[in-house]
């Protein structure tokens, strides 16, 4: 099958962090034997598209000078949109662009998959003709279809225009459901499926001896706490720095960047925490950080518009990599954290929760390996692999037979 996938975010080299769960979606459906041709906004660096071969890359300009467009990519739409005025004059034009290059392919795909409903599921919707279209929502996506004027309306055109949705979460499902009228939930809930991104398939755990070996290079010398993520408001890392205060013997590792470090590493600096900010992280050197770390944290808080966390890949990376997790119970955490059992769910906002559990891990060593192995196990749901034939399924429509 040939399919054609929509998406306002993508890798634009490998390894980058943007979108990088779209381009394991893509391959998960190359290896189930599909041709896939990805549309994503094009970078503002003036450079060619990168090799994922054999997946086939297409950017979409939307501004000139290219230095305009600020929309995608960096701390992500939201964010850009709440820092930079301009990153708002690229909205129309891309999803002008964005139609015009999908319909002169339309024709020679079987299927289509769009990734975020606004621009690009509606703009698949309204040309898949009776090719099957696969419409992945996320959190930024129904956040903002409901404040959206006529969001009932927009929603309907989202259903209608999929032969399936699928949510990174539960709650993602549940609020969209709540924008449809209720004879639309009962005919359509079929449709409406839910399923975090996936990861890549596992790597072997350490031995004691090569983990210890691993902190001593790293200069982790206490036990430690690990966030990995770009650094913005939603992730509510503010707290877990708050957490610090009472946890004298414990040290927090941040691994990403982003708007919100400078202000962050203030903070750190007039608790007097014990934080280290290491930057971004990929590849080797990020599985080194989850590798080494002791739990994984990670402190989301909702933001005023609604919005919030959905099922983030990075909580599944810890997990899969043996870390307990200490989590806030908003967005798809509860789908994937089992309280008591591969982590701990807390309140957003609240540092002495989190400061709290982390000490209860702290202190029972076999309690945290027993939690980290049951991570490692529901993580191993969401590899890739695993995921891929069903998504494969749901454009095929044999999910639903």
């Amino acid at each position: 099958m040939r399919v054609g996938l929509l998406t306002t975010s993508f890798p634009r080299y490998e390894g980058d962090i943007p979108g990088n769960f779209v381009l394991g979606f893509a391959r998960a459906l190359l290896a189930e034997g599909h041709q896939v041709h990805v549309l994503a906004p094009e970078p503002a660096a003036a450079e060619p598209p990168p090799d994922f071969s054999p997946l086939a890359l297409s950017w979409v300009p939307y501004l000139r000078p290219r230095a305009l467009e600020r929309t995608f990519y960096g701390a992500g739409v939201p964010d850009n949109l709440r820092r930079d005025p301009l990153a708002f004059l690229g909205l129309a034009p891309f999803s002008l662009n964005l139609a015009a290059h999908a319909a002169r392919r339309v024709s020679a795909w079987d299927a289509l998959v769009s990734h975020w409903a606004l621009p690009c599921a509606l703009v698949a919707g309204s040309l898949r003709g009776a090719r099957p279209h696969l419409a992945v929502l996320h959190s930024a996506d129904v956040s903002l279809l409901e404040r959206l004027p006529g969001r009932r309306a927009l929603a309907r055109r989202v259903l209608h225009g999929a032969s399936d949705l699928l949510f990174s979460s539960r709650d993602l499902r549940g609020r969209f459901v709540r924008l449809l009228d209720p004879l639309e939930r009962a005919e359509h809930g079929a449709r409406m499926h839910v399923c975090a991104m996936g990861i890549d398939a596992a790597q072997a755990p350490l031995t004691d001896e090569a983990r210890a070996a691993l902190r001593a290079g790293l200069g982790l010398h206490r036990f430690t706490l690990l966030s990995v993520s770009r650094l913005v408001p939603i992730k509510g890392l503010v707290h877990a720095i708050e957490a610090m205060a009472e946890l004298p013997d414990a040290e927090l590792v941040i691994a990403g960047d982003g708007p919100e470090r400078a202000a962050l590493e203030q903070k750190a600096r007039a608790r007097a925490a014990r934080v280290r900010f290491v930057g971004e992280v990929r590849g080797a050197e990020k599985a080194r950080w989850f590798a080494a770390a002791d739990v994984f944290v990670m402190p989301s808080t909702p933001r005023a518009s609604g919005r919030t966390e959905g099922a983030p890949t990075s909580l599944l990376e810890a997990m899969q990599a043996g870390l307990p997790v200490i989590a806030s119970r908003v967005g798809g955490t509860p789908d994937l954290v089992e309280p008591g059992v591969s982590g701990a769910l807390v309140s957003p906002g609240r540092g002495g929760e989190i400061a709290r559990a982390a000490r209860e891990l702290e202190q029972a060593p076999a309690q945290r390996r027993r939690m980290g192995a049951q991570a490692r196990k529901t993580a191993q749901e969401y590899e890739w692999s695993t995921l891929g034939p069903h998504f494969s399924r749901l454009l095929t429509g044999a999910e639903r037979s």
